[in-house]
């Protein structure tokens, strides 16, 4: 299915590659590996949900059966299938690539001309293409492939909407839902798929993945001392390490960690510096990172507590309501254009008065760098 180009893409980290422009998959051998054994047995399923954090290589994997989909014999068995060395040269693999396979349909959130930004939701209007979709004729061989990137955006008209296409799925159709959010999609639509649960890369994975993305990318990483402590802060995600390494995503990483340390009292003419910095017009882009740093140091936080067993669990249920608004926080702050600023210092009054009440976020580990 032919795609604007024009359009840039939700969720993809500016500057790299889309995960359908890659050719290497970089860990995930046994989900992989699960997926050809299920396609070569005939025992495929008809949707499979492939969860885990961001930055993983989810979309990835989904991309890569996709096409070993659309690139197979339908009349063939399973010594057509390339294996792990997938032929990226094909007519096939190159439509997918370019995202104009006619047998391909990726659902997404869409671009609001107006706002010039992209819907925070996918609607029931979205979930409606891929009805028309399924019912065209296939362009190419009897299978289709629906990739839903992400499921966890849809909302609940949209979600019932597919919900009823995955409880009577149509004929050679594979359903390919990317989650990064476990627990938010409804368990109606979780228990009608085969689950692949990702892992976080491992440390050389993610420092070969990170090395190739950024090679391909142009991205200049540190060395040394510094580049550990991205791979530290990273926690398996390679978008993550991206982030850190690119403009002042590390500075502010660490800016956020010696902000969460001085509670229950943080230093308000920082947090008013920082305030200033990210409402200003150009600090789009550096406004959205730090919210992502900051929801992400406080949920890693809380779960080195409950690991530890060092925190009283009502407390931290304070504190995990916190990590959970931030981000409907700041969609209705950019839904109603509110003041960037104000957001700001609101959301770090909040985490002074939870801190005041059931005690700050602060982690005594030696040798590891906190987040």
């Amino acid at each position: 299915m032919a795609v604007d180009h024009d359009k840039p893409n939700p969720d993809q980290l500016v500057g790299t590659p889309h995960p359908r422009q890659s050719t290497v998959l970089f860990g995930h051998e046994a989900a992989d590996i699960s997926f050809q054994q299920a396609l070569c047995t005939g025992k495929l399923h008809h949707a499979w949900l492939i969860q885990g954090k961001e930055g993983i290589g989810k979309a990835t994997l989904a991309y890569r059966f996709a096409q070993m989909m659309l690139a197979r014999d339908d009349q063939a068995g399973c010594d057509t299938l390339a294996g792990r060395k997938l032929d990226y040269s094909t007519p096939e693999a190159k439509l997918i690539r370019s995202e104009a396979h006619p047998n391909l349909l990726i659902l997404r959130r869409s671009w609001n001309v107006k706002t010039k930004k992209f819907r925070s939701q996918i609607s029931v209007d979205n979930v409606r293409d891929l009805q028309r979709f399924l019912g065209n004729t296939a362009g190419m061989g009897k299978w289709r492939v629906v990739i839903i990137d992400r499921a966890d955006d849809l909302n609940m008209n949209a979600a019932n909407a597919l919900l009823k296409m995955l409880e009577e799925p149509p004929a050679f159709c594979l359903f390919l839902l990317v989650s990064a959010e476990q627990g938010k999609l409804p368990t109606t639509i979780i228990s009608r798929c085969q689950k692949l649960r990702l892992q976080g890369l491992d440390d050389p994975t993610i420092r070969a993945c990170v090395s190739h993305i950024a090679d391909q990318s142009q991205i200049s990483l540190p060395t040394g001392d510094e580049l550990s402590v991205i791979f530290d802060l990273a926690h398996g995600s390679a978008r993550a390490a991206l982030e850190l390494a690119s403009g002042r995503a590390l500075e502010d990483y660490l800016e956020i960690k010696q902000l969460l340390d001085q509670l229950p009292r943080m230093d308000p003419q920082a947090i008013s510096a920082l305030a200033d910095r990210l409402s200003a017009r150009a600090a789009e882009k550096d406004y959205h990172n730090f919210l992502h740093l900051l929801s992400t140091q406080i949920s890693n936080r809380i779960k080195q507590i409950v690991l530890a067993n060092t925190g009283n669990q009502h407390k931290l249920a304070q504190w995990t309501q916190l990590w959970e608004t931030i981000t409907s926080k700041k969609m209705e702050t950019d839904l109603l254009n509110l003041d960037r600023g104000n957001f700001i210092l609101d959301l770090f009054a909040n985490i002074e008065e939870i801190a005041r009440l059931n005690g700050g976020l602060k982690i005594t580990q030696p040798g590891k760098h906190q987040g």
